[in-house]
């Protein structure tokens, strides 16, 4: 053998070798994945509820109480003057006032509700409005040593200065 021939037989065998060795894998045929539980799809969250509806020129608790303030007549030192302020939800209520509760357990408590008439026709501003409202009593019972204010929210109490 000559060395011209080793060289040809040595480059075809090189050239066997790397046509053997293919770089690039053979596609096989793709197995189907294993069933897989569904996939977990977390749930909406929750809207909150809308806002309730109120029927027009109803009279109905304000929203919150948010000061009372109790003083004594100088014409007539026996009676008391109850000032409330507070907010109703949206712009437009009226005739702001107090109205006495039946009463409850306890007798030194004297209870009322803040009160207001709705809006005719709904505000869809959400915009507090600011209501206040004053009442005389001109007899009270000796006992009652608070006065208790309830709105839709909160409660309010102010003690009865003797």
């Amino acid at each position: 053998m000559t060395v011209r021939s080793a060289k040809f037989l040595f480059a075809v065998a090189i050239v066997l070798t790397l046509a053997g060795c293919n770089r690039s894998p053979q596609q096989q045929p793709a197995a189907s994945p294993a069933p897989t539980a569904p996939e977990a799809v977390p749930a909406p969250a929750p809207q909150p509820p809308p806002p309730p509806e109120i029927p027009p020129a109803t009279e109905l608790p304000l929203n919150t109480v948010d000061s009372v303030m109790l003083s004594r007549p100088q014409d007539e030192p026996a009676s008391i003057v109850i000032h409330v302020s507070g907010t109703a939800l949206t712009p437009g209520w009226t005739d702001a006032k107090l109205t006495e509760e039946p009463e409850g357990t306890d007798a030194s408590v004297k209870t009322y509700r803040f009160v207001a008439t709705s809006p005719e026709m709904p505000d869809e501003k959400r915009t507090p409005q600011s209501m206040e409202a004053e009442v005389r009593i001109d007899m009270l019972s000796p006992d009652v040593k608070a006065i208790r204010i309830v709105s839709a929210t909160n409660e309010v109490s102010a003690p009865i200065a003797q």
